[in-house]
């Protein structure tokens, strides 16, 4: 096993991860079952723990005035974790792929609040990443609670990952003592959660090392972190739910924080103070040479269309209202890169895909400058559309985001040389499959056509519907239900492209091990589950991206979409609702890539309904792919409807289409909603979250009812973490020829 975990370990670190360990599960033997490797994955053998570092000037000089302006730490939510996600995913999926049962594990932000059965926890998640890095090796506990690295201290993110693979282990961390409880973390706490409310020192023992520190009340820990409340508020003297919801209804969210524990803390051997730069201490660091070809390999890998470096030295910016000194002290160089807007219908679209690619790409070259030395950090409160106009890089239709570094950098502008290669069908469907997705599949817009008219003879539209949407303004108080009128119309690729020609649909397999172990498993969670259907979205939307830049090279337009059709639904996730599973089934259906489960959902050969699809619609024209031929695997098998715990799923039609029969099931939106997309059911999810949810659909199916039961429950702060597993898709015995048919 000594080679596949030098794989593992190199190919975590070529995903972005700083360092890596491995820990036999044995190691866990002291943890809560439920929160154990063996309790989410029985056939465990091995845990991965992967850690990103934070960027030193992000943490050092953040949190001033008050620990509410977090500044660039906020690269922590929408880059560190996105990228951990990504690790954790990956790494599972290149596992699987050699034959063992892999679980990935969310990076942040799954958690059940309160206690569940016997797991008396509280803000637990599914594993404690802190106590799997130092099971793996990597480091130690401080007495802040908080995982110690011995190079980057607590400045770090970390994420795990379960398998059945038998990798070989890395030894306890057994150098010089991390913490020297210089008590910063206690002297700076806002909330003062190391004094007041502490139940007792926690004492625990991990393969034979002890660790002590505080058990804190996290509810007074989440007081701002977690729960956005005013540090300037009198904070009461006991805080547990009650109190976190009364005053969430008084005050409302006021903002998150960077944790001070983190912030204020340095190993000693690290740790040195210059005040002038930051009250937080600073950490030590050589420096190394900077390579600008290192600095293009990212933007290459982000297909980034402009980069600037101008040189900052003695202030000599042409525009005397930028002070890029304000957010880094001692800035030298300014980085600014540019994206060509892509041209969506959906501007909330391209946003979210442009600022996670952004996003991405800033970190990693602030990371770079980092890990070689230097201050660096990203998204200052400087407009960046203004450093792109002062720098004279500025560029119609273009999104800009900005670095700041203390490295005396060469100055440079580089713009992308587009990729105008031919298209050929088959050369792109190769092109498509290198963007790491499983499945491609092409058709055009005359099969589309022939599909529609036999649809809506079949299933005869309604024009308008009206669905329920929560107004809350906070996504933990109780829920607001908002009546709102919709079009009810089978949309066609022109409603995205006009002049579209072909829709080329990609396909992402979630792990098995995702799916297998969801509810069943002694930890009884669905977070796994959850974790796959919005992280397999994520790398989706990152292979689409990358597609369309392609297609935009070569002088063609280029759209996409979660549901071709439009006709699908919601689910409940933490990450707010997401497109369900049978987004662009019928898109699947008509690249020959699918069948139509009798759930709806897409059912292809190689991974049954374990995956998840976008639509891309294009104006170049791609001949279709044939359809498939072979029987569905739903042809005799009842188990999704007999499953389903709304009696949703009713009887089916057929479609004849290019001689081939295809049946499309009957959904009874209602009743399927109710529990996915409202999450009234508890046992598609929320019971597992521990929450008692459990209303009867009534008989009078009204959104007047819907409203009722919506306002009548009491979901506490969970309701921020509702996660679903779609008992129909949970239950499917159908999982592909590359699936395992064997039970966890």
């Amino acid at each position: 096993m000594k080679n596949l975990t030098e794989q593992v370990k190199d190919y975590a670190k070529t995903l972005g991860a700083d360092f890596v360990g491995i820990a036999p599960v044995e190691r866990f033997k002291n943890a809560p079952l439920r929160m154990s490797p063996q309790g989410l994955l029985p056939s465990a053998e091995s845990v991965i723990v992967c850690g990103i570092h934070h960027l030193d000037a992000s943490i050092e000089l953040s949190g001033e005035p008050t620990p509410h302006n977090m500044g660039s730490y906020s690269t922590q939510s929408s880059v560190m974790n996105p990228t951990l996600d990504d690790i954790s995913f990956n790494i599972a999926i290149f596992l699987e792929k050699k034959g063992y049962r892999t679980l990935p594990i969310v990076s942040s932000n799954i958690w059940r609040y309160k206690g569940y059965k016997d797991l008396k926890v509280h803000f637990a998640p599914d594993i404690a990443h802190r106590y799997a890095a130092v099971a793996a090796g990597l480091g130690e506990i401080g007495w802040s609670g908080l995982f110690l690295h011995p190079e980057f201290g607590p400045r770090v993110r970390l994420v795990t990952i379960i398998t059945d693979a038998g990798l070989v282990p890395d030894k306890m961390y057994g150098g010089k003592k991390l913490c020297d409880k210089c008590m910063e973390c206690v002297k700076n706490c806002p909330v003062d959660a190391f004094r007041k409310e502490v139940k007792k020192i926690n004492e625990i023992e991990i393969a034979g090392k002890k660790y002590k520190f505080p058990e804190t009340n996290k509810w007074r820990c989440g007081w701002a972190e977690n729960f956005g409340l005013n540090l300037f508020l009198e904070i009461p003297k006991k805080i547990d739910e009650d109190v976190i919801l009364k005053n969430l209804e008084k005050y409302g969210y006021s903002a998150g924080e960077i944790g001070s524990c983190l912030r204020f803390c340095m190993i000693p051997e690290k740790r040195y103070y210059d005040k002038t730069y930051s009250r937080a201490p600073r950490r030590k660091k050589s420096k190394k040479k900077i390579s600008m070809e290192e600095l293009k390999k990212i933007t290459d890998k982000y297909l980034i269309d402009y980069l600037c470096i101008k040189n900052n030295n003695n202030n000599n910016i042409d525009n005397e209202q930028l002070h890029p000194e304000y957010y880094l002290p001692d800035v030298t160089s300014i980085i600014c890169i540019g994206v060509k807007k892509l041209g969506l219908a959906s501007k909330e679209t391209e946003n979210h895909l442009i600022s996670r690619i952004m996003g991405y790409a800033a970190f990693d070259i602030a990371h770079y400058l980092d890990i070689n030395g230097y201050s660096a950090i990203t998204h200052p409160q400087i407009d960046s559309n203004l450093i792109a106009h002062t720098l004279k890089t500025w560029h119609k239709n273009t999104t800009y985001s900005t670095v700041l570094t203390g490295a005396d950098i060469q100055e440079i502008q580089v713009i992308r040389k587009p990729n105008k290669k031919e298209i050929e069908k088959e050369k792109f469907r190769d092109f498509c499959k290198g963007t790491g997705v499983d499945l491609v599949g092409f058709f055009d817009c005359s099969r589309f056509k022939e599909f529609k008219t036999k649809f809506l003879k079949k299933f005869p539209l309604q024009q308008q519907k009206e669905t329920v949407y929560d107004a809350a303004n906070n996504i933990y108080m109780p829920y607001s239900p908002e009546i709102k009128d919709e079009e009810i119309k089978l949309k066609s690729p022109e409603d995205y492209l006009g002049n579209a020609k072909s829709i080329i649909v990609i396909g992402l397999h979630f792990p098995d091990a995702s799916i297998d172990t969801a509810k069943i498993t002694p930890a009884e969670t669905v977070g796994p589950y959850a974790f796959a259907q919005f992280e397999t979205l994520n790398l989706l939307n990152d292979a689409a991206y990358k597609i369309i830049k392609r297609l935009n090279d070569s002088g063609y337009k280029a759209d996409y979409c979660y549901d071709l059709t439009g006709l699908s639904s919601f689910v409940l996730s933490s990450r707010g609702i997401l497109p369900d599973m049978r987004a662009n089934a019928f898109a699947a259906m008509l690249a020959g890539l699918a069948h139509i489960g009798k759930n709806g959902c897409p059912i292809t050969p190689g991974f049954g309904q374990r995956q998840r699809f976008l639509s891309i619609i294009t104006d170049f024209h791609f001949s279709n792919d044939p359809l498939l031929e072979d029987k569905s695997p739903c042809e005799k098998c009842t188990e999704c409807i007999e499953g389903c715990p709304t009696n949703a799923i009713k009887t089916c039609k057929e479609i004849r289409l290019e001689g081939i029969e295809f049946k499309i099931p009957l959904i009874d939106d209602f009743s399927c909603d109710w529990a996915k997309r409202y999450g009234l059911i508890g046992k598609e999810g929320p019971e597992y979250m521990g929450l008692d949810v459990n209303h009867n659909i009534p008989a009078e199916k009204t959104l007047n009812k819907l409203c009722e039961n919506l306002i009548k429950t009491r979901w506490g702060v969970q309701k921020r973490h509702l996660n679903i597993c779609e008992e129909c898709i949970r239950i499917c015995p159908y999982k592909g020829q590359r699936g395992k048919n064997d039970n966890i």
